[in-house]
């Protein structure tokens, strides 16, 4: 059940990056997801959470700044790139620093087999690296800014499994985060701003469903997370990079090239290998 619990958190993921993708313009969908997750996420957790508010508040700021940076260096990498190959290169990277990160400051176990699936992932993310224009893969642009992306994943879940872990309730962790995460992520995007509210006139359908598949894929992981090791709970979850390349070749017409293909099989079976550690 947990496991399952995991997968369905990551096909969410997958669809709402999806959604933000196929929308056009990735910042203004990823500002717009996460102003609806905010509407949608605050009346639930006063309605749903009890006290415990001030444990969770630092926590929730700490993971906003770096849910803020991650929202703003994922919209960038995908107004570059095809959906599957930056998705795979930001939650790989992530991967690459969470496994050692649980280990030494959570005290997770990371044994020879995760050793050796960190070293399979290197050549996935290498296959995955710029080919040239229009070979399936991103640009050399779009790949730094999947890295920096990656690099925030990283350090908002290791705050997020250090707070519930701590007894923080997920609920209100994910309102602080995202409440915090929002006004950064606008102050950071000024560009934005201004074609907000055409954008969310122009398109209410997709502004729902991916407001509704980021609360719920955040959400249902943090539960997760309060009882199962950080390292396993994101390589499994991200089993999204699988979600993320069906998606990206059924919905938007992406074709890897040969090379790009084998980094995403590559780094996909990394995470479910390390998953099922």
């Amino acid at each position: 059940m947990v496991a399952l619990l995991v997968l369905a958190s990551a096909a969410l993921h997958a669809a709402w990056n999806l959604l933000a993708r196929r929308h056009g313009r990735a910042r203004e969908a990823t500002t717009l997801f996460l102003a609806g997750s905010v509407v949608l996420s605050v009346p639930a957790a006063l309605a749903l959470s009890g006290p415990g508010w001030a444990r969770a508040a630092p926590w929730g700021f700490a993971a906003g700044f770096g849910e803020a940076a991650y929202f703003v260096t994922l919209a960038r990498a995908l107004e570059i790139g095809p959906l599957g190959p930056v998705y795979t290169i930001s939650r790989g990277g992530s991967m690459l620093l969470v496994w050692p990160a649980s280990h030494w400051l959570l005290g997770e176990s990371v044994g020879w087999r995760a050793a050796g699936a960190v070293l399979a992932l290197l050549v996935g993310l290498a296959l995955l690296a710029p080919e040239g224009e229009g070979r399936g893969t991103t640009s050399r642009q779009g790949y730094l800014w999947a890295l920096a992306c990656g690099l925030c994943i990283a350090a908002f879940q290791l705050v997020y499994k250090r707070a519930v872990g701590g007894g923080a309730a997920p609920l209100q962790m994910f309102v602080i985060s995202m409440s915090t995460a929002l006004p950064l992520v606008l102050w950071a995007t000024p560009e934005v701003r201004r074609t907000l509210w055409r954008s969310a006139r122009a398109n209410p359908g997709l502004l729902a469903a991916g407001s509704v598949a980021m609360t719920a894929s955040f959400v249902i992981a943090l539960y997760v997370l309060r009882d199962h090791g950080a390292g396993w709970v994101m390589t499994l979850r991200n089993s999204s990079i699988g979600f993320a390349a069906v998606f990206g070749w059924t919905f938007l017409g992406e074709r890897p090239s040969r090379r790009a293909g084998a980094g995403v099989a590559l780094v996909l079976a990394d995470a479910l290998l390390l998953g099922s550690a």
